[in-house]
């Protein structure tokens, strides 16, 4: 009997509650009219167990929402000025690319472009076919079996990025560098074939990783094989 007492008076004190928490729903004006109420209200303090007073409590939750407010504006404003960096070296790198007078050219600014610009430690370019007869670069390599596997595998549209490259695929692409290398980008070049490979790597293990953007790497990637294409023979 006593149970069903102290279960039947919980019961009563939950929908007591509940009453209370719908009517200052629907009366949100209701400390508004009763200050003298609200002024009296206490909250037990979440870390140090005190009790504060309901205004204290929400002067505290306000501050909290406008510091984090203020730290994603922060972000905010950093992204745009990290963005405005990044689109000031694409707009150099393109000009570079441009002024290129010969293949000779598009390669070495490539390499130097993105090195200096983008702060990279290893470039490496690699394309199908056979370089034309006056440009005698390594970056053709005709059919080699090893960038057709590559291609197969990471030749999308979009470029990949991450620390979980194939160490052999890290040695091919570049060489004695490889060692080095803790983390790296793949951009594919053309589509429809895609004719090459474009691989950006990085000392710094975080550098490249799959959740990071991909626009402004595969907008490198188009400039580099629009140059490129400039000066191949029409097929």
């Amino acid at each position: 009997m006593t149970q069903n007492v102290t279960s039947d008076e919980q019961q009563s004190e939950l929908s007591w509650e509940e009453a209370v928490r719908r009517y200052l729903e629907e009366h949100p004006d209701f400390f508004q009219r009763h200050p003298e109420t609200l002024a009296r209200l206490h909250l037990r303090h979440e870390t140090d167990g005190r009790t504060i007073s309901l205004i204290e409590r929400q002067v505290r939750v306000l501050r909290e929402e406008n510091a984090s407010l203020a730290r994603q504006l922060q972000e905010l404003v950093a992204i745009a000025r990290e963005n405005d960096v990044l689109a000031a070296r694409l707009h150099r790198f393109a000009l570079a690319m441009a002024d290129s007078a010969s293949l000779d050219d598009v390669f070495d600014n490539a390499h130097e472009m993105l090195r200096r610009e983008f702060k990279l430690d290893a470039v490496a370019i690699v394309c199908r076919g056979e370089a034309p007869p006056a440009f005698a670069r390594p970056e053709f390599v005709g059919d080699d079996p090893r960038l057709r596997a590559a291609l197969e595998r990471h030749g999308g549209a979009k470029p990949e990025c991450g620390a979980g490259f194939d160490e052999s695929l890290m040695r091919y692409l570049f060489g004695e560098r490889a060692a080095e290398v803790r983390s790296a980008a793949l951009v594919a070049l053309g589509t429809n074939p895609t004719v090459g490979l474009l691989a950006l790597g990085a000392h710094d293990p975080h550098r490249f990783h799959a959740a990071m953007g991909t626009v402004y790497l595969a907008k490198i990637g188009d400039i580099i094989m629009h140059s490129i294409a400039r000066f191949l023979p029409a097929r």
